[in-house]
């Protein structure tokens, strides 16, 4: 029983004397992971919160297609009022109020729509930008012999900063 707990001992005074060594050995690169991290919880923030944008504007977008799907329909019906091209007198001051109520709803929706793509840009850098310092944080952990740090996972960065709540 006593050679047991003497290797015991000895294997537990060997890992943590490993463990010091890490300790003071790789104290920069513990360092420079802690500051990577917060880049990466930036990103990860940023990568949450531009989807969300991009997702209410696509919505939004929808929305505006079939409503003018509807406005244009109904543009269209003053043809049947057109006589060798032109409308009638009485028919063209609504025509022209509904053309321009049409069109400055596509005004509108093509601004969301450039909205949404500079959005979706962003959003792709930030992506990049948060892969990026995953893929730079396992390797840097790895190499410091911590092959399982944590990477918070873009979700889980906006959780960390309040913006959305987790399920327990």
């Amino acid at each position: 029983m006593r050679p047991l707990l003497i290797v015991l001992a000895a294997v537990i005074a060997l890992k943590l004397g490993q463990q010091i060594f890490r300790y003071y050995a790789y104290q920069e690169e513990r360092v420079t992971l802690t500051a990577m991290r917060e880049r990466l919880i930036d990103a990860g923030v940023e990568v949450v919160t531009t989807r969300a944008r991009a997702d209410s504007l696509r919505v939004e977008i929808e929305s505006t297609d079939r409503k003018l799907r509807e406005s244009r329909r109904t543009v269209n019906r003053y043809g049947r009022y057109a006589t060798g091209g032109a409308l009638p007198g009485e028919v063209y001051g609504a025509y022209r109020e509904d053309l321009l109520r049409y069109n400055d709803k596509v005004t509108e929706r093509n601004k969301r729509l450039r909205e949404y793509q500079q959005v979706v840009d962003r959003n792709h850098t930030a992506t990049e930008r948060y892969n990026f310092l995953a893929d730079s944080m396992a390797g840097l952990a790895a190499r410091i012999g911590d092959p399982y740090y944590p990477v918070p996972k873009p979700v889980e960065a906006a959780a960390e900063r309040g913006l959305i709540r987790l399920p327990p």
